[in-house]
């Protein structure tokens, strides 16, 4: 059997190649001296075959990790071998999985080989926001504590979608907190990680300088940020546009409108001037476009690139 796991949230594809290993070790192989792992950039093709071919030692089949083995630069004759000698290991007793960090390049050869059968193929995308939330609350509620949705949503905006980071904050906020996590104990412990060429993207737009917001947009694109974080990461800015615009247009204090809506100060302060250059109605406009290319991302044909150019044009 061939398990291929990939993906730029690392947190739950390691959580999943960590649940494979342990329930290996609980139902066949509970001493672990099956488990043989390799990794990529020091891979070695004689030691894979020979460590692929033996069956498990005092048990019926051995368990076979390779991460990170689409980053290593293998030559092509290596490359070569190691998909057929995959092809040959298919009707092997033995389990392998390979484990790679981030999204290979899918015109790969070894790509396409590991995603042929896609009963055993995960990809494990960045969490949207609603997702995201989900996810925190499970976090908090598996150690018997609460988290209300103020505090809740505070924690998300000065997060950059990093579930490391995330569940790290989590930790020290359950260890603070006596049962319930509060706004307080999140802008006394969280530091906000919002990026800061978002923050630019949405300048250019409001700036109605479309050859600025596509260079920053594809640079973005380039450092190897998925299109799905960018978009969320978007939406995600331009909702706290709206509710400042609302609040400020209303004569709010900054300490008002954080006490009104949970936010961050440092998002505030990098928030207000972008919500000054549009009138509401504009943003309303923006922030239903927006959702409508979020659920095109689905249902067209067009790349999620071409949406998200297509989108900042339009706007």
């Amino acid at each position: 059997m061939f398990i291929f796991l990939y993906g730029e949230d690392t947190y739950n594809s390691l959580l999943k190649l960590n649940e494979i290993k342990a329930k290996f070790k609980e139902k066949t192989d509970p001493s672990g001296i099956n488990v043989v792992t390799f990794d990529g950039e020091k891979f070695d093709l004689e030691k894979f075959s020979s460590a692929s071919s033996q069956s498990g030692f005092l048990v019926s089949k051995r368990l076979v990790i390779v991460k990170n083995l689409l980053k290593s630069k293998l030559s092509a004759d290596v490359t070569e071998s190691l998909k057929g000698m995959m092809d040959n290991l298919k009707a092997s007793e033995n389990i392998f999985v390979f484990w790679e960090d981030g999204r290979p390049d899918a015109r790969s050869s070894l790509f396409k080989s590991l995603t042929k059968d896609k009963k055993f193929v995960q990809e494990f995308s960045l969490l949207t926001d609603d997702k995201l939330a989900l996810w925190v609350k499970k976090y908090v509620q598996s150690q018997n504590s609460q988290i209300d949705s103020q505090s809740l949503n505070l924690l998300i905006s000065t997060s950059d979608n990093n579930l490391w980071q995330i569940a790290n904050d989590l930790d020290k906020l359950l260890a603070y907190s006596q049962g319930k996590i509060t706004t307080e104990a999140i802008n006394r412990l969280v530091q906000p990680k919002i990026d800061e060429n978002i923050f630019g993207l949405i300048d250019a737009i409001a700036a109605g300088n479309p050859a600025l917001a596509l260079k920053m947009l594809n640079e973005q694109l380039e450092i190897g940020l998925n299109h799905i974080y960018i978009m969320s990461m978007i939406i995600r800015q331009f909702r706290i546009i709206v509710r400042l615009k609302s609040l400020n247009d209303q004569k709010f204090s900054q300490a008002e409108i954080a006490k009104q809506t949970a936010l961050h100060p440092f998002v505030i302060k990098k928030s207000l001037p972008l919500a000054a250059k549009f009138t509401l109605d504009k943003l309303q406009h923006i922030y239903s476009q927006l959702l409508k290319i979020e659920k095109k991302f689905k249902s067209t044909s067009l790349s999620p690139q071409a949406l998200l150019e297509l989108f900042i044009l339009e706007i």
